[in-house]
């Protein structure tokens, strides 16, 4: 049975009765079957499933990557199902950060540049501000020494760092990350989480898709979606370094309740 997610005080994002039907197939594929689901301002929640389950799709969905077949979205009170194209992309540039699974970074800029350049985009009459702001970023997350590397001479977890200071760059209130540890090892995972959970700790809403039950005991709450339907939830409150053993063990508990 599909769920609606209630979450207390005002939600960054609230989604209402998406749908979305691929009409390329032969017949019709219906991915997603009227979901509801809102996220708290400041909150972190994670969307598993397995493959098929209709994970990514509604992540694109809900963010305005794809447009759902049927249903509203609300992000900071604006509804983007109404939006046109030109009004979304200027939604996404400064309300919205991406994240996933490959960095794809821009190979003729350095890391800094591929930092700044939404920065630029979101404020072009304050350049001075975009590159305080940037140089902030790269240093909060300690990849400011490689700033003038190109993308090719640093780590994965390092590329990851520089996509999510991009994703940062306009100063966005939300964050879609689309299984961003999927292609690195444990190490450079726990790295790039530790970033995700500090940037969730000083304010910023995150939607994360992941299969790893490891990077889902970092969010506040974890959806499970079967044939394009929320079935299942759990609460773990905010994450901290002491409780993360209990946390994985409670979700992985959890999802094997669920046949994950």
């Amino acid at each position: 049975m599909n769920e609606t997610i209630d979450t207390p005080g005002t939600p960054a994002l609230e989604a209402t009765g998406i749908t979305k039907t691929f009409f390329t197939t032969d017949p019709p594929a219906q991915v997603l079957n009227g979901i509801d689901l809102a996220v708290g301002v400041g909150e972190f929640v994670a969307i598993m499933g397995a493959s098929g389950s209709g994970k990514s799709t509604l992540l694109y969905a809900i963010s305005g990557m794809d447009r759902p077949t049927e249903g509203t979205v609300l992000i900071d009170g604006v509804e983007l199902t109404s939006l046109s194209d030109v009004e979304m992309a200027k939604v996404r540039l400064h309300t919205m950060g991406f994240i996933f699974q490959q960095a794809h970074l821009l190979a003729n800029l350095n890391i800094g540049d591929n930092v700044l350049l939404p920065a630029l985009k979101a404020d072009p009459d304050n350049a001075e501000a975009a590159h305080k702001r940037v140089r902030g970023l790269l240093e909060r997350f300690a990849i400011d020494h490689v700033a003038h590397h190109a993308t090719t001479e640093v780590s994965g977890g390092q590329l990851q760092r520089a996509a999510i200071c991009r994703a940062m760059a306009a100063e966005p209130s939300i964050i879609f990350a689309d299984e961003p540890t999927g292609a690195l090892n444990s190490a450079m995972s726990a790295e790039v989480m530790d970033s995700l959970t500090e940037l969730n700790r000083d304010g910023t809403s995150l939607v994360m898709v992941t299969h790893s039950g490891a990077c889902a005991s970092r969010a506040d709450r974890v959806i499970y979606l079967r044939d394009g339907l929320v079935v299942d939830e759990i609460a773990l409150g905010k994450w901290t370094p002491e409780a993360a053993q209990d946390r994985e063990l409670t979700i992985s508990s959890w999802l094997a309740g669920q046949g994950f």
